[in-house]
Formats: C-alpha cells, sequence, structure tokens
C-alpha cells in the first residue's frame, strides 16, 4: 500500500478536481439565469476569464485584452437580453466568437459582400450582331481536348 501522504495527498486532488468540475457546470447554469443588471464587473470579469481559458485565448497587444472584454460584454448583455424574451423559441450562449464584434465575425468567416452595382461587366464574349454562332462545337475536332481515356 501507499503511504499515509500520498492516500491523502491523492484524496485531495480528487475531491478538489470534483469541487472545481462542478463549480464550472454550476456557473454555466448559474450565469445565464441571472440578468445584466444583476451582474457585478467583477462577475463578468471572472466569466471572460473562464471563457478565455475554455477557449484558449490571448492577447498579445497592449490593451486588446481590454477592448476584447468590452466586447465580451456587449456579446453577453446580448446574450441576457435575448434569453431574457420570454417570446423566443431558442436560446443563444457564448461561444469561441463571444469576443469579435458582428462586423468582424462577418469578415472574417462570412467574407466579403459582393456588390453587383461594382462591378464592371465585360463584353468580351457577348455575340456581336450578325453573329452565326453553331448550335454545339466537339472540342475534340478543333484539338482543344482530348477524349475519354479510361471512363469505365
Amino acid at each position: 500500500m501507499g503511504s499515509p501522504k500520498s492516500s491523502i495527498s491523492m484524496s485531495l486532488l480528487f475531491f478538489s478536481s470534483l469541487l472545481v468540475l462542478s463549480l464550472a457546470f454550476d456557473a454555466s447554469i448559474i450565469t445565464y439565469a441571472k440578468k445584466w443588471e444583476q451582474r457585478t464587473n467583477d462577475e463578468v470579469m471572472a466569466m471572460f476569464e473562464s471563457w478565455l481559458v475554455e477557449y484558449g485565448k490571448s492577447y498579445n497587444a497592449l490593451g486588446e485584452k481590454e477592448r476584447r472584454f468590452e466586447i465580451f460584454k456587449d456579446n453577453l448583455r446580448f446574450v441576457d437580453k435575448h434569453n431574457a424574451d420570454v417570446n423566443r423559441s431558442y436560446k443563444v450562449g457564448l461561444n469561441q466568437f463571444s469576443d469579435l464584434t458582428l462586423e468582424e465575425y462577418s469578415s472574417i468567416y462570412l467574407g466579403t459582400k459582393f456588390d453587383m452595382r461594382m462591378t464592371n461587366v465585360s463584353d468580351r464574349y457577348e455575340p456581336r450582331v450578325g453573329d452565326q454562332l453553331p448550335h454545339s462545337v466537339d472540342w475534340r475536332k478543333k484539338g482543344a481536348v482530348l477524349g475519354c481515356q479510361e471512363s469505365g
């Protein structure tokens, strides 16, 4: 058998791990149940710090963490407001994007919006008046492509 010290250490480690896990689980339930106005800035900061750990986030630029915290607070306020509305058929929550503004998320993950009015449409391939176009073209005969090599 092991020494009494190692047995006590293992028990202490086990129970402290269990406590941390249960608090983390309870925190996720309790924090969404509260309304925004009921949270102190310290509570929101603790949520932010926990969120940073959960999603492995860190910020290197000077002042970036403070800026991301403000964005996080705005997003948390949105979550609370949405979830407090009894007419909503679904709930929202925090995720790995909770430190991004809507504009940042859109530009990173949704791509650029394409505005057709800003494009110059080329008429390079438009048929000219009077052109007689064939109904079909066999590009193999023109030497543009090869026939099928192995299609079965």
